[in-house]
């Protein structure tokens, strides 16, 4: 059968005689396949317990949607004969389609088809009508097999009693009255609807006059321009200016703060560089000056006692005016001297330099908030 049908491998129930659930899965799939193109089933994704699982529950519930086919998932599961059994049906509706002959005309076997269909869709709906009328119609007919009896009971008995005339006659004159006073009643009723509907007219009426009223004096007030209109639009305009003016002021100070920070931070790190510099000025000539010191010693007292080169020590440190020195400390002397006087010139040079950058800073303020202050009397002379 499945070689009628051009299944890609050659197989038979030997087969089966041991479970092959690859085999069962690659025939299930393809099996579906010809029933559903689309459908979304791949036997090689069946590695784990979970994975066969579902493989045959997709499996099942699409051959049950498309070809009304039902196949028991436990004995696919198997894969053994048992699931050869529940792929047969399948197998066999394949293989009647594929033997049919295609030239046949199908033409009368479906309109015999449809006119069946439609025959019974008639009698469900027939059917439908009246199993929805079926309880009604048992309750009117409990309904009238009750009645009979009650009303043969209530007839015999009030033929058996004797009824007075006096009774029946005061009776009868009770209900009289009776249905007289609802009567009554109603036709009040009726006229004080027809009163209701009069005064509701009549306030419907008011209510429209008032509501014409409203609406002209609206229109009236729409129209109508306030004495303070022109007023309030001009200090509308001035507040607008004072506004821009603010603004543009409160822009100014703190861009002028911003710059003042800025300037206070470099004077920090200037002070902070000059100072570095200072130091290691002053470092290099103490270093050169104990080098100078030291090879003075080395030169000129190589062969004096220690204590001498001791006292020629004491003396360059001790007093920088000295007549015992040589004229070499006396150049070094003048050479240190010189080295101050050139670092303190940088630093007068550059603290110049600072006074001039804040003296055009504060050029600028004083420019800026004269502006600003012109703006403000020229704004405040409008009021």
């Amino acid at each position: 059968m499945t070689r009628t049908l051009r299944y890609p491998r050659l197989m038979s129930i030997e087969n089966f005689r041991n479970p092959n659930f690859q085999l069962v899965a690659e025939l299930l799939e393809w099996i579906v396949k010809k029933f559903e193109p689309d459908a979304s089933l791949d036997a090689q994704m069946i590695q784990t317990e979970a994975d066969r699982v579902n493989f045959i529950k997709n499996a099942v519930l699409l051959m049950l949607q498309n070809s009304r086919i039902k196949m028991n998932p436990k004995k696919l599961y198997q894969a053994d004969g048992h699931a050869v059994q529940e792929l047969l049906p399948a197998l066999k509706i394949l293989y009647m389609a594929k033997s049919e002959d295609p030239n046949m005309d199908s033409g009368p076997k479906w309109t015999q088809v449809k006119q069946k269909l439609s025959t019974k869709m008639q009698e469900v709906r027939i059917t439908r009508q009246l199993s929805s009328q079926l309880p009604e119609t048992g309750a009117l007919l409990s309904e009238l097999i009750s009645k009979p009896e009650f009303i043969s009971n209530q007839h015999e008995r009030a033929a058996s009693r004797a009824i007075p005339l006096g009774d029946a006659e005061r009776t009868l004159q009770t209900t009289v009255q009776g249905i007289g006073a609802e009567a009554e009643q109603l036709s009040n009723k009726l006229n004080n609807v027809a009163s209701d509907e009069a005064e509701l007219d009549e306030k419907i009426e008011r209510k429209k006059r008032e509501y014409e009223q409203l609406q002209k004096r609206f229109a009236k007030l729409q129209s109508f321009r306030p004495q303070y209109m022109d007023e309030y639009e001009r200090y509308e305009e001035r507040l607008q200016k004072l506004y821009e003016v603010y603004v543009l002021n409160f822009r100014n100070l703190s861009y002028l703060r911003k710059v003042h920070d800025d300037l206070a931070k470099s004077e920090r790190q200037r002070q902070e560089e000059l100072e570095k510099a200072m130091r290691l000025a002053v470092e290099k000539m103490r270093l050169e000056q104990e080098k100078k010191d030291a090879i003075g010693l080395t030169e000129d007292d190589t062969d004096a006692p220690l204590v001498d080169r001791r006292q020629s020590v004491r003396k360059v440190y001790g007093n920088m005016m000295g007549g015992a020195d040589s004229s070499e400390s006396e150049d070094d002397g003048d050479d240190d001297i010189i080295r101050m006087e050139e670092v303190n010139n940088i630093k007068k040079e550059m603290e110049d330099d600072d006074e001039g950058v804040d003296n055009d800073y504060m050029v600028g303020i004083t420019v800026t908030h004269a502006d600003d202050t012109k703006d403000d009397l020229s704004s405040g002379d409008d009021f």
